[in-house]
């Protein structure tokens, strides 16, 4: 009977570390398992990301477009000089007030597109053309450092007549305007064509002065703003006639020609869309 128990106890001893053996192997081999199951994501983990690499290495980016707002941007500093320079358009005549015209308005919103702080400067005389103001005051707009400038003649050539002699003047002195201050300047330019409502006097000899003004802005890769769209077809643009306005009040009531609040408005926009579309 002790023999039977001692073979017994021995029986369960050599049980229990076959049991044991077994296990041990079963735990071996899941692990091992689970090690090759997490080798193999690891790898599968890097080849995608080196196949990602490459496809974005390999694929062509399109480089953003350059616009003069961008540009102006990330120009050193906090300040920016925009210099308006023209006729009586850029002086204001007849905006609400000297405030409301188009260039005051531009410079505000210019203000807010860039977070830089807008100075207006600029020469802007009532009737005055490339001749007798643009080329001769154009080193004044030098003098002021500009970051930004329009150019806005044109509208008072045009009473001279549309002779070839005549528009190839103008052509040469606006001409003349544009590379001064592109070679003494660092700023941003904007030419502007004329200024034509229904009622002009001379809407045809208008119509050949911006052929030249699209012209000079072609051959010197100067943006031209086209006023055409603002005044054509749109009466609300200007008027009513005889009303004053105090900040004008030395130039008479309004009239049918110059932009009124709406008309300055619409300008201030139009430059505004143009700097952010492309440069040229």
């Amino acid at each position: 009977m002790q023999k039977a128990i001692h073979y017994f106890f021995i029986f369960c001893i050599l049980l229990g570390m076959v049991t044991l053996v077994s296990a041990c192997r079963t735990n071996t081999k899941t692990i091992a398992q689970h090690s090759v199951q997490s080798s193999q994501k690891l790898k599968n983990a890097v080849s995608s990301s080196q196949k990602q690499a490459n496809l974005e290495k390999n694929t062509p980016t399109t480089p953003a477009i350059p616009t003069i707002l961008n540009d102006l941007k990330k120009k050193a500093g906090q300040t920016l000089v925009y210099s308006p320079f023209g006729d009586s358009v850029s002086v204001g005549l007849f905006a609400d007030s000297k405030q409301s015209r188009f260039t005051t308005l531009f410079a505000h919103q210019l203000t807010r597109a860039t977070g830089k702080q807008v100075t207006e400067q600029g020469v802007a005389v009532v009737g005055k053309t490339a001749a007798n103001l643009g080329v001769p005051q154009v080193q004044t707009i030098v003098n002021q450092h500009p970051d930004i400038v329009t150019i806005e003649f044109g509208t008072n050539d045009a009473v001279g007549g549309k002779a070839p002699a005549t528009l190839a003047a103008f052509k040469s002195q606006l001409t003349q305007i544009v590379t001064t201050l592109q070679q003494q300047t660092q700023a941003e330019l904007i030419l502007m064509t004329t200024w034509t409502p229904a009622s002009g006097m001379y809407d045809v000899n208008d119509a050949a002065y911006d052929a030249e003004i699209k012209a000079v802005g072609q051959e010197t890769k100067t943006p031209v703003l086209d006023l055409t769209p603002i005044w054509q077809n749109h009466p609300e643009v200007v008027g009513p006639p005889g009303q004053n306005i105090p900040d004008f009040a030395t130039w008479g009531g309004r009239d049918q020609y110059h932009p009124n609040q709406v008309g300055h408005d619409r300008i201030a926009a139009a430059l505004m869309n143009l700097i952010q579309q492309g440069e040229k």
